[in-house]
């Protein structure tokens, strides 16, 4: 192991740590929360209100285990009109569980798991970034996101956040005339269902970006871009967004969508980047939403 894994493993330690050591904390608060709450403050599934992100969580801890209870049952009515064979899956470098590559699999199970202990006990956004350019960083999010939908009573939701090179519109084969993110964003109506799409995948829905722009950054800005991720996040209390991003160091897409998410999964493509880029880069993103490091084709 080099002196650079060697220094990034003590310091995810080190962050697991005091992440375990806030978790208990605040699962104590949570605890005295819920007993303070009256009854019938329910949230009723299908009618979401957009909210924001510490709204969403602090709500979805309130509501208990009824709202669980509702979410899965919806979520195993999730149908899918055709889904992708495990021959169409490894054609294009996504995981599932029938996979041969057990170590694989285990990898972005492990990751999973490491996410959801990161969190509060409520869902949360996950954005997926490069140190440098890299195409397989949007594979990486897409394998991330499979990963959440392996569990019955968990969905997962892909978005597509690179407009420059949308990994993920490839992947699933959207084609330029698919209305996705961007497309949403500069219209004032429409719902964010109309650009939520089955991928194939049970219990695994994408946004695709769609028609690419010159400059998507004044989009990412926009009021209409955070109502969209909090309607996203607060439709399911067990869904789990995905943001496929730009890198970190590259683009400012990355950084606007940095301050819409809770976590940040960060690709280091090995052997591309120096030692102080990847600092940089970790530094941008703050120890506080880094949830861990993937060195990719290690």
């Amino acid at each position: 192991m080099s002196k650079l894994e060697t220094a990034f493993s003590k310091a995810l330690k080190e962050q697991t740590s005091d992440q375990s050591t806030q978790q208990n904390v605040q699962q104590r608060k949570d605890a005295a929360e819920v007993q303070r709450q009256p009854a019938g403050s329910e949230k009723k599934e299908g009618n979401a209100v957009p909210l924001s992100v510490t709204s969403e969580k602090a709500l979805a801890r309130r509501t208990g285990l009824s709202n669980v209870v509702d979410s899965r049952s919806q979520i195993r009515q999730m149908a899918e009109t055709r889904r992708l064979c495990d021959e169409e899956l490894e054609a294009r470098g996504i995981i599932h569980p029938r996979m041969e590559d057990a170590r694989l699999l285990n990898i972005y199970r492990n990751l999973r798991t490491k996410l959801l202990s990161s969190g509060d006990g409520a869902n949360f956004v996950t954005m997926v970034t490069s140190v440098n350019s890299s195409e397989t960083s949007g594979l990486i999010a897409a394998n991330i996101a499979a990963s959440f939908a392996f569990d019955e009573g968990k969905t997962a939701i892909l978005v597509e956040g690179d407009s420059q090179t949308p990994t993920v519109d490839r992947l699933f084969e959207f084609n330029d005339e698919a209305h996705g993110l961007i497309d949403h964003l500069e219209t004032d109506g429409g719902s964010v269902a109309d650009v939520i799409y089955e991928s194939g995948i049970p219990r695994l829905r994408v946004v695709p970006c769609g028609e690419t722009r010159e400059n998507s950054a004044e989009y990412f800005t926009s009021e209409r871009m955070k109502s969209t991720i909090d309607e996203i996040t607060s439709r399911y209390p067990d869904r789990y967004p995905i943001v496929d991003a730009p890198s970190v160091q590259e683009s400012a897409d990355a950084r606007i969508l940095l301050d819409l998410c809770d976590q940040v999964v960060l690709v280091v493509p090995y052997g591309q980047c120096t030692e102080e880029e990847i600092r940089s880069a970790a530094e941008t993103i703050g120890s506080a939403k880094l949830a861990g490091v993937v060195l990719d084709q290690f």
